[in-house]
């Protein structure tokens, strides 16, 4: 296929960007396809949780403001509403990144053996069912991983807090070989059968140092611009949605009599997670694109094939 983007060429930094963004414009409609067809029990979720959420922050305003006034209520039934959803809302949050990081590691494990754009979405699920029960052991992996990174990092904000910028600088580069680490470990667990977690974690920390400066910049870099693409497609939204909630609550004296309002923060809220969602599924192609990159370089398989192929061909 003419626009195949091959992911296991030797690139160089400037390289993978270029490669992400030619893979990105080819299968666009394939990824779009897979994210919709498999994660609108998460929309649903979203949208309930959120509901819940900003009818506890009503309700709460509202008893707080007959609190002021010498009313003799309660507030806590509110407050336990507004902490429920909030909690239901960070663990979907969460199922929701692992399960979009499994579908895109397995779609760019059929990618990369099967050479063809647009993968069917019925296929990415098959192979994602067949890894599933290891994703999950996976993933509890990694979540010890961040707690003991998020243990480390706020020790070493209290030792370097006096000393300006350089706990930020820390905390991207710490952030981006992290992210490469644990998203690399993902895709090699996905795209290689005969290995198990830990020897997937293993090969992706020998692969994350083999290319250190490389992986990081390429996560920060492209991550940043994902990131501010998908965020500057909700500001005419936002301000849209913005003007309208002003004007109703301007009609209505209040947010908490503006019912107008309540709906256009539940959409807005929603949207966003569904973004947050989308982004996350996308730094995984990155990690994807860095892990072929990065496994060439140390092994050299696509050349050595290429080199045998054109080898028997004469």
């Amino acid at each position: 296929m003419s626009n195949y983007v091959e992911p296991r060429l030797r690139r160089d930094f400037g390289g993978i960007i270029t490669a992400f963004f030619n893979f990105l414009k080819a299968n666009i409609k394939g990824i779009i396809n897979v994210f919709i067809g498999y994660n609108g029990m998460f929309f649903i979720l979203f949208l309930i949780s959120v509901y819940f959420l900003i009818t506890g922050f009503v309700e709460f305003l509202i008893l707080q403001n007959s609190v002021v006034y010498g009313g003799n209520v309660s507030t806590d039934s509110a407050a336990i509403t507004m902490a429920i959803a909030t909690i239901f809302l960070f663990l979907i949050i969460f199922i929701a990144t692992i399960f979009n990081f499994s579908l895109c590691s397995n779609y760019l494990s059929i990618y990369e053996k099967g050479k063809k754009n647009n993968i069917p979405k019925r296929e990415v699920w098959i192979k994602t069912k067949q890894n599933i029960l290891g994703v999950i052991l996976f993933s509890l992996l990694a979540v010890g991983i961040y707690v003991i990174y998020g243990i480390g990092y706020f020790i070493l904000n209290l030792i370097l807090v006096y000393i300006p910028l350089l706990p930020f600088i820390i905390s991207i580069v710490l952030g981006g070989a992290l992210n490469s680490w644990i998203g690399m470990a993902l895709m090699s667990y996905i795209h290689n059968e005969s290995k198990n977690i830990l020897e997937a974690f293993g090969e992706s920390w020998q692969l994350l140092f083999s290319g250190f400066w490389k992986a990081v910049g390429v996560n920060v870099v492209l991550g940043t611009l994902i990131q501010i693409c998908i965020f500057s497609l909700q500001i005419v939204p936002g301000i849209i949605f913005g003007v309208i909630a002003f004007h109703a609550i301007e009609d209505s004296g209040s947010f908490t009599d503006s019912t107008i309002s309540h709906i256009l923060v539940i959409v807005f809220l929603t949207l966003f997670c569904i973004m947050f969602m989308f982004i996350q599924l996308l730094s995984q192609i990155i990690n994807a694109f860095l892990y072929f990159n990065l496994h060439e370089f140390k092994n050299n398989e696509y050349l050595r094939s290429r080199i045998t192929q054109i080898g028997s061909i004469e």
